[in-house]
């Protein structure tokens, strides 16, 4: 068993060593073309290290795709060479066999996770950066433009927080506002649940002002409306303030709970949640599906392997979309993969070495 086990997975990593550079560099020079199509400063360094930042992301989308491919090579690699002849009469079963290749993409599944949550995002951010360089311009950003949990300095000696802050709207939630003396003493804090910003000043709603002279002098007033004059530029800040589009599901979970707790649209934060989380796992439910199919060797079985490729990812696209118009339940898009799992199940029972 283990030495059949070792055989099947060095030949199926040899094949994905293989397959997926192989799929990715084409990807990436699509990549490149349209990007060249695009770019208003033309630097080649630049363009070498905007591709490097965007191999996380081809690799989440190419990876499930690659490791099907790399299945469907193992199973015609063993007919062919009737290798599965000796394995079939060592009592193990086109099922058992099975077991270790969905074992080989439940691994690659955990992949996706890692860089899903740890590599993509900081690569995502830098490949962004560079492309607005490339481009002279600003990136679009979400469809909310906000910014969560952040200290940021209105002048040397006076600092503000706030947990939300729409900059579409100029309005936040929960600030303090801590005024400093030249040795950098708190002479004022402000708390506000919500706050407003015009043009020479920002408006605190529902909070309290401390004056602070000294840790025994000290007075406390409560306030419905309060104006702080300080000039805040929206605009200015808004380049300060590093915002981009949530890529993690940590991030996607995190903003879309921000945005529902102060009142602004989530859908389209759960939405991308919800279908990360469903697909993070589609290296698994792609092979699971595929399997049976894999073993028929015809023209129509491999088209219709294509066609389950094709049809996840159009599919959760779809269901996403969906979702975060409020059509259906966010947890739809789950759907997708439980439609994977129940083709799976049926065609695995029928499978037999006669089908093959």
């Amino acid at each position: 068993m283990r030495i059949l086990d070792k055989y099947l997975y060095k030949k199926l990593f040899i094949y994905l060593l293989v397959i997926l550079p192989s799929i990715s560099f084409v990807t990436i020079l699509v990549e490149l073309i349209e990007i060249l199509r695009k770019i208003k400063i033309f630097d080649v360094s630049a363009l070498f290290m905007y591709i490097i930042y965007k191999l996380p992301e081809k690799l989440y989308f190419m990876l499930p795709v690659s490791v099907v491919i790399v299945v469907a090579l193992l199973i015609k690699d063993l007919i062919q060479t009737r290798e599965i002849y000796p394995i079939l009469l060592n009592g193990i079963s086109l099922k058992d066999l099975g077991k270790r290749i969905f074992i080989f993409s439940f691994i690659f599944s955990l992949l996706q996770i890692l860089n899903l949550e740890t590599i993509l995002p900081e690569a995502q951010k830098r490949a962004e950066k560079i492309y607005k360089i490339l481009r002279k311009k600003d990136l679009e950003e979400t469809k909310k433009l906000l910014a969560f949990n952040t200290w940021i300095a209105l002048d040397k000696r006076t600092f503000m927080y706030f947990d939300i802050l729409d900059f579409d709207t100029k309005s936040g939630k929960n600030a303090i506002v801590l005024k400093l003396d030249k040795d950098f003493k708190p002479v004022l804090r402000i708390e506000g649940k919500s706050f407003f910003v015009k043009e020479n000043k920002i408006l605190f709603f529902n909070g309290k002002v401390i004056n602070l002279k000294n840790p025994f002098d000290f007075s406390l007033e409560k306030f419905r409306e309060y104006p702080f004059f300080m000039n805040m530029n929206i605009e200015e800040f808004k380049k300060l303030i590093e915002i981009r589009k949530p890529i993690s599901l940590k991030e996607l979970y995190t903003t879309a709970k921000i945005a529902e707790k102060y009142g602004y649209p989530a859908s389209y934060y759960w939405s991308k949640f919800y279908q990360k989380l469903a697909t993070v796992f589609s290296p698994l439910f792609l092979v699971f599906a595929a399997y049976p199919f894999l073993w028929k060797q015809k023209a129509k079985y491999i088209g219709i392997v294509v066609i389950l490729l094709v049809f996840y990812w159009y599919g959760s696209g779809l269901l996403s979309s969906l979702a975060e118009s409020n059509v259906i339940p966010y947890v739809s898009v789950f759907s997708i993969d439980i439609l994977y799992l129940i083709i799976g199940f049926i065609f695995l029972r029928k499978l037999d070495f006669q089908e093959f």
